[in-house]
């Protein structure tokens, strides 16, 4: 990450990651087809579930931040012992994070939860949405571990590792999922407990190669030391901005919900789900490149290197340019062999292809969006991704989303997406220049 040319590290870097995010959406993209085939209550309570989970992912995604900022400035310092001890501390973390999910699996809570966010008094959607979070607190358990040891691998440049992780958990997953949903009638909840199993082995694979393969020796039976919560407050300074900017986005998505489903009922809710699944096929690219760079901004950020740094982020923004822009056109002409896998009803299908449709052109400027904020994350600025984000999400997301259901046609409501887009973008690019200035001065580089 320190020696070779910019694009080339990035490539290294990125390749094995965006194939890990492209099988972790497909894992996603699974549990949702299966489930759309039990019928449209299931896919809206699929969508419900939504936001939740990204919540709770908000969790993993706060330590796990954290952790690879500080590890691979700890790195770039050339200083192996405190990353091993941020590791053992963050994994201690998110322990103690995914305890607080344990309420979740009782049907009392989680249904005060779905109420809040817009089911209401459908019995049989709360119920539905119960089944399928209930085994949540188990699943982020395992997620948890698997968090720190990719985090571990990638903060010492090997992004193929995480890969195949992910990819034995999509295997697993996909040869259970039919099985647990339909062959025993578990319905929805079998799709969960599939990918809980899939989980599972993931993070025993893991745990194997940590042993043999890691400077970083990640176990997941940590000793009661009093080292175990040393690097709590460095890791939430820079993970909780994250967890919130997370947070904005399952928050803003439940309200969407609430909008779309008292203007349209189900089928709008389960409508712009079903866009945002097939949409996140060509974010996974994007997404793959930042999680690859936000370690090499971190590492290069350590040993003051503004140059690469710069140069990193013109390689990363040329790479998801070229990845993403390709598979949105693919998208925009062909969205009905994607959505045929999910067997909408065709008034479903017609309303998700708009939605997708308009977002799309607003790409380059998502593309810019997302590497800043791994670009904010690395130098130890999140706060500044989560502020876009939340403006985003909720500012600019529900006030479009409360105005176009009003005032416009249905045809044109699905644009809420990139108005938000467009203004999330806008802050982003404020923040970046900022920092950028900032940064300079810091390192004292007199020109670009």
């Amino acid at each position: 990450m320190g020696n070779d040319r910019p694009m080339s590290a990035i490539i290294k870097l990125a390749v094995p990651t965006v194939g890990l995010f492209v099988f972790n959406g497909l894992l996603h993209l699974v549990d949702t087809i299966f489930v759309s085939w039990l019928g449209e209550a299931q896919m809206a309570a699929m969508s419900f579930t939504g936001p939740v989970n990204i919540f709770l992912f908000a969790f993993l995604e706060c330590v796990g931040s954290g952790t690879v900022a500080l590890m691979g400035q700890s790195l770039g310092r050339n200083d192996l012992g405190s990353a091993i001890k941020i590791s053992r501390s963050a994994l201690a973390l998110l322990y103690f994070l995914c305890f607080l999910m344990v309420p979740l699996i009782f049907p009392w809570f989680s249904n005060i939860v779905f109420h809040s966010i817009g089911i209401g008094e459908d019995e049989m959607l709360l119920g539905l949405c119960w089944e399928y979070n209930m085994w949540a607190p188990f699943t982020f358990l395992f997620m948890g571990f698997t968090y720190i040891c990719n985090s571990t691998f990638r903060v010492q440049g090997d992004t193929v590792t995480p890969f195949k992780a992910v990819a034995l958990a999509n295997t697993i997953n996909l040869a259970l999922d039919p099985i647990f949903i339909f062959t025993f009638g578990m319905g929805i909840s079998g799709a969960a407990i599939a990918t809980l199993i899939s989980r599972i082995g993931s993070s025993y694979y893991l745990f194997k190669k940590t042993q043999k393969e890691s400077r970083i020796i990640v176990n997941p039976i940590l000793k009661m030391t009093s080292g175990l919560t040393s690097y709590w407050k460095q890791i939430l300074w820079i993970g909780v901005p994250v967890a919130l900017s997370t947070a904005s986005i399952a928050l803003g998505m439940g309200s969407v919900n609430g909008i779309l489903s008292s203007f349209g009922g189900h089928r709008m809710v389960s409508s712009w789900m079903l866009g945002l699944r097939v949409e996140e096929l060509a974010f996974n690219f994007i997404m793959g490149i930042n999680v690859a760079f936000i370690p090499y901004v971190a590492f290069n950020y350590g040993k003051r290197d503004y140059g690469r740094i710069r140069d990193g982020f013109k390689a990363a923004y040329s790479m998801g340019f070229i990845l993403m822009c390709s598979m949105s056109v693919i998208l925009y002409v062909y969205p009905h062999i994607f959505f045929g896998l999910f067997r909408p009803l065709p008034e479903i299908e017609e309303m998700a292809t708009r939605a997708l449709r308009a977002s799309i052109p607003t790409y380059p400027f998502v593309i810019f969006m997302v590497l800043s904020t791994g670009f904010f994350v690395g130098t130890g600025y999140s706060i500044f991704g989560t502020i876009s984000q939340a403006l985003r999400s909720i500012v600019f997301r529900v006030s479009a989303v409360w105005f176009f259901t009003r005032y416009l046609d249905v045809v044109y409501i699905w644009w809420f997406q990139p108005t938000a887009a467009l203004g999330g973008s806008l802050a982003a690019m404020i923040f970046f220049i900022y920092l950028i200035k900032r940064i300079r001065r810091e390192f004292a580089v007199k020109s670009i």
